[in-house]
């Protein structure tokens, strides 16, 4: 088996007190190319903390993160910034997307450091929204868009990168459930295209929806098993 693209092995974060407060303890976990898989677990569990530190938002208080095998704890904080542009894609519950910018425009943000010229980030941009069903909005801004529209957005800038994993947290967390149950659709399509997601969620529902599910409770990993 190929080495996985995210591996964690005795991870911990611990946040000084008083009191002092671990939120994660002891986690080893790993996702292989090609998976799609949920965190599940309720408020308080330490999903937050671990979606910071898979993503190398963050840095470990102990143990040790590899994405494509590379030891984020080893690198600056510029090329840390460089394996998060290249490698890694982020889709958020509020979207966070520029109200002044047209979804095209919005999504040719996540190419901005990667030195490529305006056109090819627009051509890359508007690939990106055809491949989440949004070929036919390319020119509306976010106010013009709905929830589940303004989500897609938010997924196709996360994708037009290529990034190697992507990360969602509480992707459906603002949406009603005929739009959740398209977007956890979305997620299934994208990755039958191979694309690697980690989906971070307090929705049992809507975890049960993907091949894996990783359970977590106070900072550790109480369940790892195919939904």
């Amino acid at each position: 088996m190929a080495d996985p693209v995210l591996r964690l092995h005795g991870v911990s974060k611990i946040y000084p007190g008083p009191p002092e407060v671990r939120a994660l303890d002891g986690i080893d976990l790993s996702v292989q190319q090609g998976e799609l898989l949920a965190v599940i677990g309720p408020s308080g569990s330490g999903k937050s903390t671990l979606l910071h530190i898979m993503g190398a938002l963050d840095r470990v208080t102990s143990g040790t993160v590899e994405i494509e095998s590379v030891d984020v704890a080893r690198l600056s904080d510029r090329a840390l910034s460089g394996l998060r542009s290249h490698k890694i894609g982020f889709i958020f519950q509020d979207f966070f997307l520029i109200n002044g910018l047209d979804a095209t425009a919005n999504v040719a943000e996540g190419l901005v450091y990667r030195g490529m010229r305006r056109r090819e980030r627009r051509e890359r941009a508007q690939a990106a929204l055809e491949r989440v069903g949004l070929g036919h909005r390319l020119g509306h801004r976010p106010n013009q868009l709905s929830g589940g529209e303004r989500q897609r957005v938010a997924i196709a800038r996360a994708l037009v990168g290529d990034p190697t994993i992507v990360f969602a947290d509480e992707p459906t967390g603002n949406l009603d459930s005929h739009t959740s149950e398209e977007i956890a659709e979305l997620f299934t399509a994208l990755n039958d295209e191979g694309a690697t997601l980690v989906v971070i969620t307090h929705e049992r529902e809507l975890a049960e929806r993907f091949p894996r599910i990783v359970e977590l409770r106070d900072g550790q990993i109480v369940g790892d098993h195919a939904s």
